[in-house]
């Protein structure tokens, strides 16, 4: 009876685990590790709508690194995107990148709790 509660418990773990893997190597964190990308992202936060004319004012990089940066932004949900004629214009999409954020914390405290339960016994040092 031990030994197949052990195995649902290592097999829970397992999939925690992998469950958290596959959120810490998304490419959402991989665009959020950047600092130029960041950059970018404080930009839009603070202008709010804009497009690469206007961003390219605040920050010391070419349009185009910036564009390479907005549509990685885009693609992982963090900003929106769209297009007005000639122009594409940027905003922070709050609500998709909440949810990502979420995500990522419903797994690692999934795993937390199998992993790193809290002690129940007191330690005197």
């Amino acid at each position: 009876m031990v030994a197949k509660s052990r195995t649902q418990s290592e097999k829970k773990r397992e999939s925690a685990i992998e469950a958290l893997d596959s959120v810490l190597d998304s490419k959402f964190l991989t665009a959020l590790s950047e600092p130029s990308r960041i950059e970018v992202l404080k930009q839009v936060i603070r202008h709010g709508r804009a497009d690469v004319s206007e961003l390219s004012k605040h920050l010391d990089y070419d349009r185009s690194v910036i564009s390479r940066h907005l549509s990685l932004l885009q693609e992982v949900g963090i900003l929106h995107r769209e297009k007005s004629g000639k122009h594409v214009y940027y905003q922070l999409n709050p609500s998709a990148a909440i949810q990502k954020f979420k995500f990522i914390l419903k797994h690692l405290e999934e795993l937390v709790s199998i992993c790193c339960p809290p002690s129940d016994t007191n330690t005197s040092n």
